[in-house]
């Protein structure tokens, strides 16, 4: 999959520019808070229909604008393809795929894909349980628009359900009425979500230990587990059987929500034992890990989005991302001008939304 080009206008800083882009590495180069990320924010924006920076569309819209446009042109192994987002500053995103109106963000997600690391994901193995939760879900939705559904759907029958604990004293009769179907609703979606994980985990532990057992130069292994996955009769089991306890606590204590991955490295809980180095060559291996689950899944590989993690990385795997990743695109931000003009590749300079090809 190859991201040819990227039309923008009033998005972010960028009141007008076409970035053409070329099939292997892509650099955009600049100071900080030039337009880099934006850029990056934008291609993502298509793969994921949403930003990594913002919950609020209205964030990406220039601020003395109502409108902002982007357009994506990219091709896979079939055709060509464009799609368009139009953000409108007090109304909902219209989303367009080779001219037609798609209205279902599930129906949109899936067709461009992107694996995005950034600063952020460096610290995916320390943080806490929701940052591994988010990572899984992410790289699911890419390939799987159900299950972007059902996670959407669960979602909105946790916020249902949490409603009712919290007003459990002033709305006893809601409660009673509805509580244990919301709970039989939750712990369906919850069954099917935690199976996907698991499956998603259990492929990805693989890629996972090859990636990082290259890069240490075959010291170090690492061991990756998703075992809190519970089928839906063990989910409703324990959503039942703690009533006292939630309506205490005035939310949902049991579900998907609170799973996590178990990380080892070197048979140790890496969370706990893992360095700051191995750290991130960890979050850089899962990355280029979820990249080949997408290429085994959907027969190519995704475009890579690296974003301002020079500055993070030693030589050895700034070398590795640059050159490491084969066939695959790669676009990546930098502030670093040094070791640009080895680079096999397209460099692009930002200066103030605008996007210049200097190699």
């Amino acid at each position: 999959m190859i991201c040819k080009k990227i039309r923008f206008k009033d998005f972010r800083n960028i009141s007008e520019a076409d970035i053409e882009l070329c099939p292997e590495v892509n650099i955009f180069y600049g100071n900080n808070a030039e337009g880099k990320t934006n850029a990056l924010e934008g291609i993502y924006l298509f793969a994921h229909g949403k930003s990594f920076r913002t919950s609020s569309d209205k964030d990406m819209i220039s601020f003395d604008k109502d409108i902002a446009n982007c357009k994506l042109y990219f091709e896979d192994s079939v055709r060509s393809h464009d799609m368009e987002i139009k953000l409108i500053r007090g109304s909902r995103k219209i989303c367009q795929r080779n001219g037609v109106v798609i209205k279902k963000m599930s129906d949109f997600v899936g067709y461009f894909r992107a694996v995005l690391f950034c600063p952020e994901h460096l610290s995916v193995i320390k943080d806490g349980p929701s940052e591994r939760r988010n990572f899984l879900d992410s790289a699911i939705c890419q390939l799987k628009p159900i299950y972007l559904a059902s996670l959407q759907r669960y979602n909105n029958i946790l916020n249902q359900r949490n409603t009712l604990l919290k007003n459990y004293e002033e709305d006893r009769q809601s409660f009673d009425r509805t509580f244990d179907l919301w709970s039989a609703y939750l712990a369906r979606e919850a069954a099917l979500i935690a199976r996907e994980r698991y499956e998603y985990v259990k492929v990805l532990d693989g890629y996972v230990n090859s990636f990082f057992n290259d890069m240490t130069s075959g010291r170090e292994s690492t061991k990756m587990d998703y075992s809190c996955a519970l089928t839906e009769e063990e989910y409703l089991q324990k959503l039942t059987n703690n009533v006292e306890k939630e309506i205490k606590a005035g939310t949902t204590l049991y579900g998907i929500h609170k799973d996590d991955i178990d990380i080892y490295l070197n048979g140790k809980e890496a969370r706990s034992f893992c360095s700051q180095g191995q750290q991130r060559c960890l979050a850089l291996a899962m990355k280029l890990g979820e990249g080949e689950i997408s290429r085994s899944v959907t027969g190519e590989h995704p475009v890579f989005l690296f974003d301002d993690i020079f500055s993070e990385l030693d030589s050895k795997r700034k070398e590795y991302v640059t050159n490491g990743i084969k066939k695959c695109q790669v676009i990546i931000t930098s502030c670093e001008k040094e070791g640009l003009e080895r680079v096999a590749g397209n460099v692009i300079e930002v200066t103030q939304g605008k996007y210049s090809r200097i190699k």
